[in-house]
């Protein structure tokens, strides 16, 4: 057992903000090769001005320090009264090459432990024992010199699955994380799989998915219920056809219904309004309530939407009511409204609206409307008869109208009709903004049996036959969203034929060449709807929920069937996040990039580079011109450190390569990683003295902390004065006639230099009265306590220990005058004159009541006289001399 007597710190540590995670991160990983070092000795913990010392000897490549495994510190002490709050730092360095999984690091028994002041790295757990005694933190120790990765894929997995429960998908949301890995969102647009009505099954449905392209499956933890937002953990029913979707930034923005008591399906306090969630952090951001369903309403989809219009966010509900929300920050309604309603309201019969109770099989909710927008204008579609039985194949008789909202104005268009078309089709309706050559719209269609379609003019509502689209493909009808691309719109084509996404293009008034059709490369996706990610990749769910696909529109066919997207060139940015402390930052550097698991013929270009926070390029390597895959960051590492590394990988494949994936790594020095903790203490107790161990890790042997309490816990003034107030307080005043405390804080006992045998300061004292003195402490008023006195910190065979502390009396006298007394104004004349002045004995016994014997050990801990003296007529001197 190793035993450590320790009481003060090199550095005091403020608690310093820790850096913020900025979504998901790279797992760190095992460095091929490993670090020697220098041993840095017991103080582990890095100040941070060594950190140029630790940049020097990255540029010079020289061995980083290691550290050893386990040590522990306190690092603030705070007094009240008779108790006193330790603030604790346990270290633990993982000194190996590989990760260490499933650490345990026990600390204790130590009474008392604060609840809830454990904190540890992320990733880790830190829990108490019933009698909070012992803490113990479990996660995995990453090595002090390793990397983190992340995986560039070139071409996508085989299958993407969905997974067949809780379901149908529908659109697709792309969104692209922080390390460069594309994942696909969606919400099904039925409850359960078997098309049952939301209300009997939105307590356990989960309907909303997530799928990592990069390897194919499922995000962890989907699928899920769609959240309300508000972090409740109510579930939101789901629209028969979730096509609308606001996606600010990281936060993800949908329509919500949800009951008080998802459990009941009677439950008639059911409310409306739109959630938020958080794709970076897959934690819910908010809900936004819009209003409540009327009674006796259960088990629906009440609104629709949100559809964006410049920084406006609408939505209907089922009353044909329109809400309008500030894009920016939904919890404001937006500009020129009272409350969130427009005043816009759709008329009754617009389209049917269930009753109080389901029945049939009529498995649709929500409002039966489709939106387009054009020109700061929302163009709102109805059926009146969107479904009316399971049949897919049965056609029925609707009435479509098409409204017209001018968002500037908040009120229908001027010299808008609403003119109402009697039509025959498939079930569901789809709209779509129809274009001519110059793309400009100029006509608002609903897409029927895929070769039929119903159209207004854009400018009027007036009724309009322009040339149908795809009129001579055999689609089985028109099924979902579209989604235009240049001069381009791909249509999904549902259930019959080749499930394939067609292509018209709005440049030629026909369809798309050299291809205008794509037919699934998967199995019966039933096609509901269309989306592209960032990188112009098409995106295809449908019905079928296991068959979720996408295909690159700028390649031909490949045996037939539309051609998968790869990555075979492109841009793809990191974020590598550095370790978290709890007790404030630390050196935490970067040392290099390296592009692994491939090789320099592999590629046509490949350059790294390194941005700032504000994504400006900082640093840039052409691996290719530099004939190395590894890009030494010792030019950056002092913009770097400690921050969290961004990288850029800009490359292209050679047309050789068959390569499928590779690697990015960042290679990074840490300091060891940190828990902390707080223990409550009675000056009534002896000293304090627990372990902290790591069971299971090898030649690691417990360490024994042990630190003695002052002296005089609590220290209280001698010249008849009250208590101290608290750390670093003064002296107070005494009563009337003289007598006074000067005595210094009690707490922090902890500071100075490291090994550095002087005393600490203590705390300013108050201006005393005229009379007693003051205990030793911090500096008092004139006539009052005495200048810093406390503790003392030394170094005793290579340990840091607490000097005893020798009980004095101080005060000033006026000063003796003897033969051999020294005038150090005269001997300040020349340089030679100060050293033989300063090495005459007798002038240092001047400064004691003592002058026939030089000064003792025990006068070096005096603490140093006060800057100021009082003044006087007379010249005084200050002495201390041990209490009788």
């Amino acid at each position: 057992m190793r035993v450590f007597t320790i009481l003060a710190l090199c550095f005091s540590l403020a608690f310093y903000p820790v850096f913020a995670q900025q979504g998901p991160y790279p797992v760190p990983e095992s460095p091929k090769e490993g670090g020697g070092g220098v041993n840095i000795g017991p103080a582990i913990v890095l100040p941070l001005l060594l950190i140029p010392m630790l940049i020097k000897k990255l540029t010079e490549g020289k061995d980083l320090p290691t550290y050893p495994v386990l040590e522990k510190k306190p690092v603030n002490i705070s007094q009240s009264g008779n108790t006193y709050t330790i603030n604790w730092v346990i270290y633990y360095a993982n000194n190996t090459n590989t990760t260490q999984n499933n650490i345990s690091i026990t600390e204790g028994p130590i009474n008392n432990i604060v609840p809830g002041s454990l904190q540890g790295p992320t990733g880790w757990t830190g829990t108490l024992n019933s009698t909070n005694t012992v803490a113990t933190w479990t996660g995995n120790a990453p090595p002090i010199n390793g990397y983190m990765s992340a995986t560039i894929p070139t071409s996508g997995p085989a299958s993407f699955n969905p997974g067949s429960g809780s379901g149908d998908g529908y659109i697709v949301i792309p969104y692209r994380d922080s390390g460069g890995v594309l994942r696909i969102y969606y919400i099904n647009h039925h409850v359960t799989r078997n098309h049952s009505l939301p209300g009997s099954n939105i307590s356990n449905a989960m309907p909303f998915g997530c799928i990592n392209t990069s390897t194919g499956n499922l995000c962890p933890g989907f699928p899920k219920k769609l959240p309300k937002g508000d972090g409740s953990g109510k579930p939101s029913s789901t629209n028969m056809h979730p096509e609308e979707y606001f996606l600010k930034g990281t936060q993800l923005y949908y329509v919500v219904t949800t009951p008080d008591n998802p459990t009941n399906v009677n439950n008639t306090s059911w409310e409306f309004g739109l959630g938020c969630y958080d794709l970076a952090t897959d934690a819910e951001c908010g809900f936004f309530k819009l209003g409540a369903l009327p009674s006796g309403y259960n088990g629906e989809a009440y609104v629709k939407g949100p559809w964006k219009v410049g920084n406006e966010l609408y939505i209907i509900d089922m009353d044909g009511k329109l809400y309008c929300l500030d894009a920016n920050n939904p919890s404001n309604f937006c500009s020129g409204l009272g409350n969130y309603f427009t005043g816009f309201q759709l008329p009754l019969g617009a389209f049917p609206k269930p009753g109080p109770a389901w029945s049939g099989n009529d498995p649709w909710w929500g409002p039966a409307v489709a939106g387009e927008i054009y020109n700061n204008k929302l163009y709102l579609t109805t059926s009146t008869n969107p479904v009316h039985s399971i049949n897919i194949l049965l056609t029925v008789n609707m009435t479509l109208r098409t409204f017209c909202f001018d968002t500037a104005i908040k009120g229908t268009c001027m010299g808008w009709s609403v003119l109402p078309r009697n039509i025959t089709a498939n079930r569901f309706i789809s709209t779509f903004l129809y274009y001519d050559n110059s793309m400009t719209p100029r006509h608002v269609c609903a897409r029927l049996n895929g070769s039929t379609q119903s159209c207004v003019n854009i400018s009027s509502g007036v009724i309009t036959t322009p040339p149908t689209i795809v009129s001579t493909l055999n689609s089985a009808y028109g099924f979902g969203s579209e989604i235009t691309i240049g001069t381009r719109t791909y249509f999904p084509d549902f259930f019959q034929g080749t499930n394939a996404v067609h292509c018209w293009d709005w440049s030629a008034g026909a369809s798309c060449t050299p291809t205008s059709s794509y037919p699934s490369w998967t199995n019966n996706p039933w096609n509901y709807a269309v989306n592209v990610d960032d990188k112009g990749c098409i995106w295809v769910l449908g019905d079928n929920a296991p068959a979720m696909w996408n295909f690159d529109p700028n390649k031909p066919l490949t045996q037939g069937k539309a051609s998968r997207c790869e990555d075979k060139e492109g841009k793809q940015n990191f974020t590598f996040q550095p370790w978290q402390y709890c007790s404030g930052p630390k050196p935490f550097l970067w040392t290099k990039v390296e592009i692994a698991n491939t090789s320099l013929s592999d590629f046509s270009k490949l350059i790294i580079n390194v941005k700032d926070s504000a994504n400006n390029t900082i640093f840039t390597y052409d691996c290719l011109a530099n004939g190395s895959l590894t890009a030494n960051l010792s030019s950056i590492a002092s913009q770097t450190n400690g921050q969290p590394l961004k990288v850029e990988v800009d490359y292209a494949l050679s047309s050789s390569s068959n390569l499928q994936n590779f690697d990015v790594k960042a290679y990074y020095h840490a300091s060891p990683l940190e828990f902390c903790l707080k223990s409550q203490h009675n000056c009534s107790q002896s000293e304090v003295k627990n372990t902290v161990s790591v069971p299971g890790v090898q030649n690691q042997p417990m360490v024994e902390v042990s630190l003695p309490k002052p002296e005089h816990c609590p220290i209280y003034a001698e010249g008849g004065g009250n208590q101290p107030s608290g750390p670093s307080s003064g002296g107070q005043s005494g009563n009337t006639g003289g007598q006074d405390s000067g005595s210094g804080g009690v707490a922090p006992w902890l500071g100075g230099a490291l090994l550095t045998p002087t005393p600490l300061p203590g705390g300013t004292g108050s201006a005393g009265g005229t009379g007693g003195t003051g205990n030793v402490g911090a500096s008092g008023g004139a006539s009052s306590g005495a200048t810093g006195g406390g503790v003392q910190v030394i170094e005793k065979d290579g340990q840091v220990q607490i000097a005893p502390e020798v009980k004095q009396r101080c005060y000033w006298k006026p000063k003796a005058k003897t033969p051999t007394e020294s005038k150090p104004v005269v001997k300040k004349k020349t340089t030679s004159t100060v050293k033989k002045a300063t090495t005459q004995k007798p002038e240092v016994k001047s400064s004691t009541t003592q002058t026939s014997k030089p000064p003792t050990k025990p006068v070096k801990k005096v603490a140093k006289k006060p800057k100021v003296q009082p003044a006087s007529t007379q010249e005084m001197e200050y002495i201390c001399e041990p209490e009788k």
